[in-house]
C-alpha cells in the first residue's frame, strides 16, 4: 500500500527524538493469566511502529506499560537511555515525557480547542510566558490543520477534528515518544481513512517517536514504518508491511494481514519451486525443504492469475462467487479437485457465475510450511 503525499505546508515542529526499548515485559492482572508475556521490542527513534493484533492479544496492555499506567510483573522498558521500568526503577507516567492520545480524545469540553491544547502548558514545570504558550498553541493549531477554530467547544467539531485536537494536546509538551490507543475506532469509514491520512503526515513532519494500537491490518500498513503483529501475549512477527505481506513467518500471521489462500504443493530438487495445482510456485525460504515433504503455500488472491483461454501451464477452474469493488473484483473459484480459491483481478475482466477459466500463479517468492 502506498502512503499519500505529506501535504504542501512543512511542519513548524520538530520533537525530541527518542527510541523505545521493550525488553522481556510481562504483563498480568489480579496473578491471572498474562496479558503480555516476555515481549522484547526495539523501536527506533522517530518511527511509527504499529502494535496490531485481534483484541485480547496484549497490544492495549503493552502500550500502558510503556506509558507507566501498568507495572510489568518482568523486564524492563528504556526510553532513549533511561530505564524507566524495571526491577529496581520506576518513572511516574507524568515524568516520562510521553504523550498519549486516547480512543475517544478525552477532550475537556467546557475548554475551548486552544485551552484544551494549551492545558499540557501549564504544569508546573512548564516555563512558559503566556505570549510564548499562545504562540505553541497558534503552531499546533497549523500543524493539525485547525487554525481559525482555537475559540470554538470541542462539541462543535466533527470527530475527526476532534481527535486532532487531543494529537495536538498531546504534543504540546514536546513529548519524547506519543501513544495512542486505538484513536481511529470511534470515527465512521469514510472519515477513519481521511483522519489516518492527516495523522500519519503530522507524526512525520514532527518525526516523534509514535506507537500506536490498532486491530485494522489496513491501518497498521499506511501508518506504520514497522508492525508488530501480537497474538496471545507475544509478537508473532515484527517488521514492514512490505515483509509481513510478502514473507509472513506463520500461517497466522499470513492469514491475519491480509486475505490467503494455502495451496498444497511439494518440493522441487533443493525446493527452491514447489509443485502445485497452479504450477510451479517460487518458494522464499526454501532451507526446510530440502529434503522433500508435503508443502503449505501462501498465495495472495491478486497472486491468482485468471485467463479465459487454456493457456500452457494454466488449471480449469469454475467461478462459483463475485464481488465487484470497483478498483477490483473478487472471485471465488473452485479448481477440479474441490479445492477453492479467492482470486482478485482488475474490474476491466469480468467473468459469470457458473464460467470455466484458467487459473495459474503470478506473483514472486512466497512463504511456505510444512503441510
Amino acid at each position: 500500500m502506498q502512503r499519500l503525499p505529506a501535504a504542501a505546508a512543512p511542519a513548524t515542529i520538530t520533537l525530541p527524538r527518542r527510541g523505545v526499548t521493550v525488553d522481556g515485559v510481562s504483563v498480568s492482572y489480579d496473578g491471572t493469566a498474562r496479558a503480555v508475556d516476555h515481549v522484547s521490542l526495539d523501536i527506533e527513534a522517530g518511527s511509527v511502529v504499529a502494535l496490531l493484533g485481534p483484541s485480547g492479544c496484549g497490544k492495549t496492555s503493552l502500550l500502558r506499560a510503556i506509558a507507566g499506567l501498568e507495572r510489568p510483573d518482568t523486564g524492563t522498558i528504556s526510553v532513549g537511555d533511561q530505564v524507566v521500568s524495571g526491577p529496581s526503577d520506576w518513572v511516574k507516567p507524568e515524568r516520562r515525557n510521553i504523550g498519549m492520545v486516547f480512543q475517544d480524545g478525552a477532550l475537556f469540553p467546557h475548554l475551548s480547542v486552544a485551552d484544551n491544547i494549551a492545558f499540557g502548558l501549564r504544569s508546573p514545570g512548564t516555563k512558559l510566558s503566556r505570549a510564548d504558550r499562545s504562540s505553541r498553541v497558534d503552531e499546533l493549531l497549523r500543524l493539525v490543520e485547525l487554525d481559525g477554530l482555537g475559540d470554538r467547544l470541542p462539541e462543535t467539531l466533527s470527530g475527526g477534528q476532534q481527535q486532532r485536537v487531543a494529537l495536538a494536546r498531546s504534543l504540546a509538551p514536546n513529548p519524547s515518544v506519543l501513544l495512542l490507543d486505538e484513536p481511529f475506532s470511534a470515527l465512521d469509514a469514510g472519515l477513519r481513512v481521511q483522519v489516518r491520512s492527516k495523522v500519519a503526515r503530522i507524526l512525520r513532519d514532527v518525526g516523534v517517536t509514535s506507537i500506536f494500537v490498532t486491530h485494522d491490518q489496513d491501518e497498521a500498513f499506511v501508518l506504520g514504518d514497522r508492525v508488530a503483529v501480537m497474538r496471545n501475549g507475544n509478537i508473532e512477527q515484527y517488521g514492514t508491511p512490505d515483509q509481513l505481506y510478502r514473507t509472513p513467518t506463520t500461517p497466522w500471521v499470513a492469514n491475519f494481514v491480509g486475505e490467503a489462500n494455502f495451496v498444497d504443493g511439494s518440493p522441487v530438487g533443493d525446493g527452491v519451486h514447489a509443485t502445485t495445482m497452479l504450477g510451479e510456485i517460487p518458494i522464499s525460504d526454501h532451507r526446510g525443504f530440502k529434503g522433500g515433504g508435503a508443502m503449505q503455500i501462501l498465495v495472495r488472491p491478486e497472486q491468482v492469475s485468471i485467463e479465459r483461454l487454456p493457456l500452457d501451464g494454466l488449471h480449469a477452474a469454475t467461478v462459483t462467487e463475485i464481488e465487484y469493488y470497483g478498483h477490483d473484483v473478487r472471485y471465488e473459484l473452485e479448481l477440479a479437485n474441490g479445492a477453492r480459491l479467492a482470486a482478485r483481478t482488475h474490474p476491466g475482466l469480468l467473468l459469470e457465475p457458473g464460467e470455466t477459466v484458467h487459473v495459474g500463479y503470478d506473483g514472486g517468492p512466497t512463504s511456505a510450511w510444512p503441510s
